[in-house]
C-alpha cells in the first residue's frame, strides 16, 4: 500500500509492504522493518526496528494526529486508491465496460436492448438472489452493445452479463 504523508511543508512517500509474514515500511529509500495493534480508543502498540512504542492515533478523513512520549505530531494521509475510489466513473476512462453478476442469482428481465443509450445508474436488468430482486444499473452512460443474459437464465458471480461502451 503506498500512501503520501505531509507534515507542513514536507511530504514523504510511504510504502507498507509485508512479506513472508512481516511488515514493512519504505520511507524514501529506507526500509523500517514493523509491527503494530490496534488497542482500545484509538491506542496503538508498535513495534519499529526491534523498539516498541505506544502511541495514541486519531484519524479523521485523511487528517492524523499522533501522539506518543516524543509529543503530538500532525499528518495529512493521501492514498491515491482513495481518490480514485471517489472518482465518478463518468470521470474514468472511455470505452468498453462489462457489467458481470456479482452474486449467483437468475436473470428476471432485462430492460435494456442492444443499441440503446443508457445513463449511469438506469436500470439495466433484474437478478434474483436469495429470494430478493436485484436491480443492477448502469455503471457508467454509454450504448449497450452486447447482452448475454436473457430471462430465465441462471448466473454465477462474475458471469458476463452485458456490456455497455462510452
Amino acid at each position: 500500500m503506498l500512501l503520501e504523508i505531509s507534515s507542513e511543508n514536507e511530504k514523504v512517500a510511504v510504502e507498507i509492504v509485508s512479506d513472508a509474514g512481516r511488515r514493512k515500511i519504505r520511507l524514501g529509500g529506507t526500509e523500517i522493518l514493523c509491527d503494530w495493534i490496534r488497542l482500545a480508543d484509538g491506542h496503538y502498540s508498535l513495534i519499529l526496528d526491534g523498539t516498541v512504542l505506544d502511541a495514541i492515533v486519531s484519524v479523521d478523513t485523511d487528517a492524523c494526529t499522533v501522539t506518543s512520549r516524543a509529543g503530538t505530531f500532525s499528518f495529512r494521509i493521501r492514498d491515491p486508491r482513495r481518490a480514485a475510489a471517489g472518482k465518478k466513473i463518468e470521470e474514468g476512462a472511455s470505452g468498453l465496460q462489462h457489467v458481470c453478476a456479482e452474486m449467483p442469482g437468475k436473470i428476471i428481465r432485462v430492460t435494456v436492448h442492444e443499441g440503446d443509450t443508457v445513463v449511469q445508474d438506469e436500470s439495466l436488468l433484474v437478478l434474483e438472489a436469495m429470494k430478493m430482486q436485484n436491480d443492477i444499473r448502469a455503471p457508467k452512460s454509454g450504448v449497450v452493445r452486447e447482452i448475454a443474459a436473457t430471462p430465465g437464465m441462471a448466473v454465477n458471480t462474475g458471469d458476463f452479463l452485458l456490456s455497455i461502451e462510452s
